[in-house]
């Protein structure tokens, strides 16, 4: 799968106050080569379509594994998130009664997710993300989430994130960045990363769970003349 990304840059002038607007910059690419010895864990190179980027890790930075699962191998109790219209407890023949369940299903995600705004279609068909912890019911043939059904087989594919450390990063392997980029020597490109997600390839519907070419980072301004301080030792996650 192709995940086109278009590169979201601004140049914004010195502030009166004397502070500079960093650049807020997105972009996908691969893993190109991990830093060793002092740098190991703290810094990679990346490849997006202009070329290298040297990527700096802070201890804020977002770290972040995308894998494809299934409803069925999720564990209950997990969290789970789900793009699906509601429907109400149905009465059928014979006085049989239906739970609430959740139909039309588009998308399933596990994991720590902050789901987007639905928009378009999706909105328009009455789609709402419903959150919640997974339960197993039914003698486990069928999944319940927020006091609804999920309307939909155990075999069905949803993306699980997993927090992770540096040393899950593998060369060569699909990622988003986002962060402050410093272009000014357009041959050493280095970037600040805020978020590093590395993606799944198979999965389809990253336009409707992440929509990656707006996740900016928050602005952030520096003094003019202010040198970083370089993080200690003992405050790295790594």
């Amino acid at each position: 799968m192709t995940i086109s990304l278009t590169l979201c840059l601004m140049f914004l002038p010195a502030t009166t106050d004397g502070d500079i607007e960093l650049k807020r910059f997105v972009t996908s690419g691969s893993v190109k080569a991990l830093a060793s010895g002092e740098d190991a864990g703290k810094k990679f190179t990346a490849r997006d379509k202009k070329g290298n980027i040297e990527v700096k890790l802070t201890p804020d930075t977002l770290l972040e594994v995308h894998e494809i699962s299934s409803l069925g191998d999720l564990d209950g109790g997990s969290t789970i998130h789900v793009l699906a219209r509601k429907q109400a407890e149905q009465l059928g023949t014979g006085g049989a009664r239906y739970p609430p369940m959740l139909v039309q299903i588009q998308a399933l995600v596990a994991g720590s997710f902050r789901p987007p705004a639905v928009t378009g279609s999706n909105a328009s068909q009455g789609l709402v993300w419903v959150s919640g912890t997974l339960k197993s019911v039914e003698n486990g043939r069928e999944r319940e989430v927020d006091g609804f059904r999920v309307g939909t087989s155990l075999g069905t594919e949803l993306l699980k994130l997993t927090r992770v450390k540096s040393s899950a990063l593998k060369k060569r392997r699909k990622i988003f960045l986002s962060g402050y980029m410093d272009d000014s020597d357009r041959k050493n490109r280095k970037l600040e990363a805020v978020e590093v997600l590395v993606l799944a390839p198979r999965w389809k519907k990253y336009e409707t769970t992440h929509d990656l070419s707006k996740r900016l980072p928050p602005i952030k301004k520096k003094v003019e003349g202010e040198e970083e301080t370089p993080p200690e030792d003992d405050d790295l996650p790594f």
